[in-house]
């Protein structure tokens, strides 16, 4: 099984091969986004971390265990901040990760996919992770696929477009009903984040890949911060 993961939530699954086909011209058009098909693998973050392991048991929503599985919209007011802010231009994260990034599909549509490796030597948790890219605007699917079994992810999900053809992406995800090693990557494994939609020159894939801020939940706060900051929207299962 897959995840599939659209803005009216996510369906439970688990990794499949990914596509590493291009951007490619059809015959006789001028128009396709000049851009490789895959990038390579760029890495952040520290040498080590140290995660604080939730307490409580899967469907109980009050428990530490699920803090991140039922929430509602946090909307701003005015400007998104993430407008005003510098541009990333290298991939960042506070636990030590790798990610690379592929597209398949055309100039009229297509699906990208950042995926990610654990490079510790320990478990990750990925319950309640913050992710921030770049990439072209308009995405209408997006979903998530871990080498760990699990079910019933939940996520936190803003677009905010900056009106050069490309959006800034910004996703919490979460869990519901999944005991808490299902939510984790061993290391040395992959988890992948995809998305669709139509391509844009206004990015390259590399940017894209350089654009990534990757957060970990590491005390329990669950990101809540940055939450309520950038002002997402919850989509549920």
């Amino acid at each position: 099984m897959r995840t599939a993961l659209t803005r009216r939530g996510l369906v439970a699954g688990t990794a499949a091969a990914l596509a590493v086909a291009g951007i490619v011209a059809f015959s006789g058009q001028t128009s396709a986004v000049a851009d490789a098909n895959q990038t390579t693998t760029v890495s952040s973050g520290p040498s080590s971390f140290t995660q604080t392991v939730p307490a409580g048991q899967p469907s109980e929503y009050a428990s530490q265990l699920e803090r991140c599985a039922n929430g509602v919209n946090h909307p701003v007011t005015g400007t998104n901040p993430i407008l005003s802010e510098p541009l990333t231009t290298s991939f960042t994260s506070n636990v030590p990760l790798s990610v690379s990034a592929s597209f398949s599909g055309n100039q009229w549509y297509g699906d990208w996919n950042l995926v990610f490796t654990n490079t510790s030597s320990q478990q990750l948790s990925v319950d309640c992770a913050l992710l921030i890219f770049r990439a072209p605007s308009g995405s209408d699917s997006h979903s998530y696929a871990n080498q760990q079994p699990f079910g019933h992810p939940q996520e936190d999900y803003l677009e905010v477009p900056r009106g050069d053809g490309t959006s800034f992406y910004i996703v919490r995800l979460g869990f519901h009903d999944v005991p808490y090693v299902q939510r984790q990557v061993a290391a040395g494994q992959t988890f992948t984040y995809e998305f669709s939609g139509v391509p844009s020159t206004g990015i390259t894939l590399n940017q894209v890949r350089d654009s990534i801020r990757f957060n970990a939940d590491l005390d329990l706060t669950s990101n809540q911060a940055a939450i309520l900051h950038y002002g997402t929207d919850r989509l549920t299962n």
